[in-house]
C-alpha cells in the first residue's frame, strides 16, 4: 500500500498582457503631464513691460504686465510704488485682453527706482496669485531743457539804457528884411563905437584947451 503524497500545487501568476501594460504606461503618463495644469491653475506674471530688474532710460508713461491665465477684472490690479513706498500708478485688467494688465502714471515716471505690485484673480476658477517685479528709471536731461535752466540760473539781469535826451536844433534865424545881421548882439555893437568916438573928442577938446591956455611968445 502505497501512501498519499501531498502534491503542492504552485499558483501561478498571469502576466498582463502587452496591450494592457501600453495602456497603463500612457494612462500614467498623461495624469503626469496633467497633473500640474489642475495643481496650479492660477494666473501668474509671464512678460512683465518695463522688464524685471531693468533700467529703463526712455520716459516710461505706462507698465503692463502679460500673465499666463485670463483675470477676472473685479479683484484684480496692478500698482506702481516709488522708492518711498508711494503709490505713483494703478491699473487693472485691460478691457481688450484678460490675460494683460496695465497702469499710466499722470506723466512720465521721474527717475529713480520702481516696484510693480500685481494681484491676479484667475477667471477659469478665481484662483488668487500675487507677486512683484521692479524696475529702476534713468532717463536723462534733453538739451534744450537743461539749457533753458542753465541759462535762467546763470542770467545777469540787465538795466534798460539810459536814455539821453535830444537837443532839438536851433531854428537859424530868419534874416531881417534889409539884409541886416542878427540883432542880438546890436546893442553893444552900437554902444561901443560911440563911446570911444566920444572918448577921441574928449582927447581931442582936452588938447585944444591946453593949447589955448599956454601964452604965446614974441617972434
Amino acid at each position: 500500500m502505497r501512501g498519499a503524497c501531498p502534491v503542492d500545487r504552485l499558483t501561478v501568476m498571469p502576466y498582463p498582457s502587452p496591450r494592457r501594460l501600453v495602456a497603463s504606461v500612457i494612462a500614467a503618463l498623461l495624469l503626469a503631464l496633467l497633473a500640474p495644469a489642475f495643481v496650479a491653475a492660477h494666473s501668474e506674471l509671464d512678460t512683465p513691460t518695463p522688464a524685471d530688474k531693468s533700467t529703463v532710460t526712455t520716459p516710461v508713461i505706462q507698465v503692463s504686465g502679460t500673465f499666463t491665465e485670463a483675470n477676472k477684472p473685479d479683484g484684480s490690479s496692478l500698482l506702481v510704488k516709488d522708492a518711498s513706498g508711494a503709490t505713483v500708478a494703478s491699473g487693472g485688467v485691460d478691457t481688450t485682453d484678460a490675460k494683460l494688465m496695465t497702469a499710466s502714471p499722470a506723466g512720465a515716471l521721474p527717475s529713480g527706482a520702481y516696484t510693480v505690485q500685481w494681484t491676479t484673480i484667475s477667471a477659469a476658477d478665481g484662483d488668487i496669485a500675487r507677486g512683484t517685479w521692479t524696475f529702476t528709471v534713468a532717463v536723462a536731461a534733453s538739451p534744450s531743457s537743461s539749457a533753458t535752466t542753465t541759462a535762467a540760473a546763470t542770467a545777469v539781469p540787465t538795466t534798460a539804457p539810459t536814455s539821453i535826451p535830444t537837443v532839438a536844433p536851433t531854428a537859424a534865424p530868419s534874416p531881417s528884411p534889409s539884409g541886416g545881421s542878427d540883432t542880438s548882439g546890436g546893442g553893444s555893437d552900437v554902444i561901443l563905437p560911440i563911446i570911444v568916438a566920444l572918448v577921441v573928442l574928449g582927447a581931442g577938446a582936452a588938447y585944444l584947451l591946453s593949447r589955448r591956455g599956454r601964452p604965446t611968445t614974441g617972434a
